[in-house]
C-alpha cells in the first residue's frame, strides 16, 4: 500500500486519470459524443485522484469490517462531492454536475443513484486497484518515478493556472444544469483564438 508521498501523488493522478476515461465513457454513452470531463483541459479529473487518495489515507490500515468502510466512503464521497459543487459554484458561478433530473438528489450536488457506486468503486479501489497500482509503481525506477512525478505536477499547475484564466476571461454558462462539456467547449474556443 501507499506510505510516501511519492506514492500518494502516484494514486492521486492514476485514480484522477482513470477517474476522467470513466466520465468520458459514461458521459459518451449517454449523450452520443465524447467531450471533455472536468475542471482542467487535460484527461485528469482532481476529485477522482484526491477521493481515492483521501480514503487510502483513512483506511489503507483500517481493522473496522467491510461494511464500516463501505459505507464511510458513502458518505465521505458524498460530503466531498457537495463539498466541491458548492465550492466550484462559488467561485466560477457555474456547475460542472447536476443531478436535478435524477430521484434522491441533495440541491443536485448528490444523489443515491452516484453515491452507491462510488462506495462499491471507491471499496474496489481500496482493496484491489491500491494493492495493484502499487505493484507497477514499484516496478518503475526511483529515478524515472520521481522524473515522471515531477513532470505530471509540473503540467497540473500549468493546465489549472490556464484552466482558471481562461474562464476568468469567458462567459460562464449559468443554472442548474451539467455545464462541463459547454464549459470545455468554451474555454478551448478562446484558446484557440488567442493563439491563432
Amino acid at each position: 500500500m501507499a506510505r510516501t508521498l511519492a506514492q500518494f501523488i502516484f494514486l492521486f493522478y492514476a485514480y484522477s486519470f482513470i477517474g476522467w476515461c470513466m466520465e468520458v465513457v459514461y458521459m459518451g454513452v449517454r449523450e452520443r459524443r465524447l467531450t471533455n470531463r472536468g475542471f482542467l483541459l487535460g484527461p485528469c479529473c482532481p476529485i477522482y485522484g484526491l477521493g481515492l487518495v483521501g480514503i487510502t489515507l483513512l483506511f489503507q490500515n483500517s481493522t473496522h469490517s467491510f461494511w464500516y468502510i463501505f459505507v464511510s466512503i458513502i458518505l465521505l464521497c458524498s460530503i466531498f462531492e457537495y463539498s466541491v459543487s458548492v465550492l466550484l459554484e462559488r467561485i466560477f458561478h457555474t456547475r460542472w454536475w447536476d443531478y436535478h433530473d435524477m430521484r434522491f438528489h441533495i440541491h443536485g450536488r448528490i444523489c443515491l443513484e452516484t453515491m452507491l457506486p462510488f462506495g462499491i468503486l471507491g471499496t474496489f479501489a481500496l482493496y484491489r486497484i491500491n494493492p495493484f497500482l502499487m505493484f507497477l509503481y514499484n516496478r518503475i525506477p526511483d529515478m524515472i518515478a520521481e522524473k515522471l512525478l515531477i513532470a505530471l505536477v509540473l503540467i497540473t499547475f500549468a493546465d489549472l493556472i490556464i484552466s482558471i484564466s481562461m474562464m476568468r476571461t469567458i462567459s460562464l454558462p449559468d443554472g442548474e444544469s451539467d455545464h462541463t462539456a459547454e464549459i470545455s467547449r468554451r474555454v478551448w474556443k478562446a484558446l484557440n483564438k488567442r493563439f491563432r
